[in-house]
């Protein structure tokens, strides 16, 4: 035996792994195998021809043209010695040659006589059978025959290779298959988190922010008992921030995000936010700067939400780890200039967010816009998810663009971002008029009754006390079915209905009441504490007129009822009106400032300082109510304040309070 039959059957047991892979053995007759056989027989001139697969203890006969037998032993079978050979292997005359003589084949009544065989060999080296002509009289194979032999040898194991691959396509369509089904199993299961977490967390929030709305509004608080309540306000805001941040999150992993666009004002966006953080970046000594380049273009079409998320993230995040310096803000673009004035046309937002804070160790910067994880700092400080800039660079992305930080401690960090944008006229954007509070019903309309529908008696308290001191009719329901019978009865002008709730929820009962002619007179406003976006075309598609998110402001309660109802309010605006005891906000000279610092000075001093903190709070009832106290003695000074209080003239008020108040 040569060192290559040696080899062979050193490698057996690999060769029968080899063979088992195909799944061949024991398999029905087939067309194809079949054909090549028959194929063989005609150009080799031979009765008989064989796809013949060599088993651990046998010779099993995948196809046979000319030959009833199935199988036989392996020992002593001429094809077992042929796969040990890389040649075509072949006996001229098995009744004279050794390597046959005790072949059943040969010297039973087959008479068999004459063998050649081309090996079945694998991409991969291993022989598993052969392609075997036999015929029952001696002769010999030239050399055309063999390369014949060889090469429908060749097709057999290209068969048998294609027969694999569609298997193993099928058993990876099988699996894809199953796994498209484990993650379709795993969105629904995340979704239902969400929906879940949302309700059970937003809810006691709507109570929490709404019961605090409603105590403000009252005029016999006193100002320790309303700066306690505004507390409870921020913290209950900052409670719901971190549950959206959790829910955003959620919402993004499920793959349950979309964009919201719409045209908006990016100046008034720059704006708003310098506005919001100017005051915290005050209280800390820092210098907040905001500037854009004048090629930036103003009226954008993009999810303005979203955009300012990213944007309040990042200067969360940089006046919280910085102590002193200041928070840098550019706003830029590098495309064509002369081509931003196309309408719609895609351009590329470039933002910086620069603070001279902490900084981020090199180490964490590759880690840190993963989710729950925070820099060194972040963990020392004890406060946030860890989800904020997780969530910033998925809204980046989602908005067509790519967010970058770089770092040196101890000297500050630079986030940069860019998004994409397209260019619209200012004629394209929606103004919005300032809001004011409502504080009764327009004399001359209808008694209006509105039915409350929610299984949670502090929700029902929450808008029962909101509304019925503006003169409504109330009536409530804990479920569906109830609302129904209260509807079919009392025809309500409009229903607050809540969607989730025990024995009928919202949807069924919504259906219900639009399914009929009266239900069509009825507005059905949806409350739902749900975070999902998609929750507002749902209930749009059973029937409500339309939607409102919990934690809700009274503002949207009041507004959604003007829209769909007409209702009309009496609102509490202060007066604006320029008159001789008013100094204007817009008109304001250095000498104005100077005269105005000198009778503020002489204010009680405990005024003062409520004022400056009410205003470091952005708490505007809680201002206006100070302006109040000091109109009593000083008209001139109060209205001015006033003035600037409503123009958002928040910088000169502190400007103005900050010597006096210390």
């Amino acid at each position: 035996m040569d060192s290559n039959q040696q080899l062979t059957f050193e490698q057996e047991s690999e060769r029968l792994k080899a063979l088992r892979r195909y799944e061949i053995l024991d398999t029905p007759p087939d067309g194809a195998f079949d054909s090549i056989t028959s194929i063989a027989t005609r150009l080799l001139k031979v009765p008989i021809a064989i796809v013949s697969l060599v088993d651990s203890d046998r010779i099993w006969f995948k196809s046979r043209h000319g030959l009833d037998v199935k199988e036989i032993e392996r020992t002593p079978g001429l094809c077992a010695s042929a796969i040990l050979s890389k040649e075509v292997y072949i006996i001229t005359d098995a009744s004279k040659d050794i390597r046959s003589l005790t072949n059943p084949l040969v010297v039973g009544e087959l008479g068999l006589r004459f063998y050649a065989a081309a090996p079945l060999q694998t991409h991969d080296g291993y022989n598993l059978g052969t392609l075997c002509v036999i015929d029952k009289q001696p002769r010999t194979l030239c050399e055309e025959e063999k390369s014949i032999l060889t090469d429908l040898a060749a097709v057999v194991i290209n068969e048998m290779e294609l027969r694999l691959a569609a298997r193993k396509v099928a058993q990876l369509n099988a699996e894809l298959a199953q796994a498209k089904e484990a993650a379709e199993a795993a969105n629904k299961a995340k979704s239902a988190f969400i929906a879940n977490m949302s309700h059970e967390l937003r809810s006691p929030l709507n109570a929490i922010l709404g019961f605090s709305q409603l105590v403000l509004r009252s005029k016999n608080l006193c100002a320790e008992d309303k700066g306690n309540v505004s507390m409870i306000m921020r913290s209950g805001e900052h409670l719901l921030s971190l549950i959206n941040q959790v829910l955003d999150f959620s919402k993004v992993e499920a793959g349950r995000i979309t964009l919201n666009e719409k045209n908006f004002d990016l100046y008034h966006l720059l704006d708003e936010l310098e506005d919001m953080f100017q005051l915290k970046a005050i209280d800390k000594g820092l210098e907040l700067v905001m500037t854009h380049t004048s090629l930036v273009p103003r009226y954008l079409h993009t999810d303005e939400i979203k955009l300012r998320q990213i944007l309040i993230n990042l200067l969360t995040n940089a006046i919280k780890f910085t102590s002193s310096g200041k928070i840098t803000v550019r706003v830029l673009t590098i495309d064509n200039p002369l081509a931003s004035i196309e309408e719609s046309r895609q351009q590329r937002i470039y933002f910086e967010v620069e603070d001279t804070g902490v900084g981020i160790a090199e180490n964490e910067l590759n880690t840190i816009f993963e989710a729950f994880v925070q820099s060194k700092t972040g963990r020392e400080s004890q406060e946030g998810t860890g989800l904020g800039l997780a969530i910033t660079r998925k809204f980046v992305q989602l908005m067509g663009g790519e967010i970058s930080v770089s770092s040196q401690v101890g000297c500050g960090t630079t986030f940069r971002f860019y998004i994409q944008a397209s260019i619209v006229h200012a004629m394209d954007i929606v103004s919005q008029s300032p809001t004011h509070t409502v504080v009764a019903l327009e004399p001359n309309q209808l008694s209006y009754r509105i039915l409350i529908v929610d299984d949670k008696s502090t929700n029902r308290q929450l808008l029962y006390k909101l509304l019925k001191p503006l003169g409504f009719e109330l009536q409530e329901a804990s479920h569906g079915k109830e609302a129904i019978e209260i509807w079919e009865t009392w025809e309500p002008h409009c229903i607050f209905m809540d969607m989730r709730m025990p024995v009928m929820d919202g949807y069924q009962a919504t259906q219900q009441i639009k399914s009929t002619l009266k239900g069509q007179a009825t507005a059905i406003i949806a409350l739902t504490a749900s975070a999902l976006e998609e929750e507002k075309a749902v209930v749009l598609s059973v029937g409500c007129d339309d939607f409102i998110r919990k934690p809700f402001q009274d503002k949207d309660l009041f507004a959604i009822m003007q829209k769909h109802i007409g209702v009309r309010y009496v609102y509490d605006v202060p007066s604006t009106k320029p008159h001789s005891t008013t100094i204007q906000a817009g008109a304001l000279t250095q000498a104005d400032v100077e005269k105005l610092t000198q009778r503020i000075a002489a204010l009680p001093l405990d005024i003062v300082a409520n004022l400056y903190q009410a205003t470091i709070n952005l708490d505007l009832d809680e201002m206006l109510t100070l302006v109040a106290q000091i109109r009593e003695s000083d008209d001139l000074t109060a209205n001015t304040l006033a003035d600037l209080a409503n123009n958002f003239q928040y910088q000169r008020i502190l400007t103005l309070t900050q010597p006096i108040a210390g």
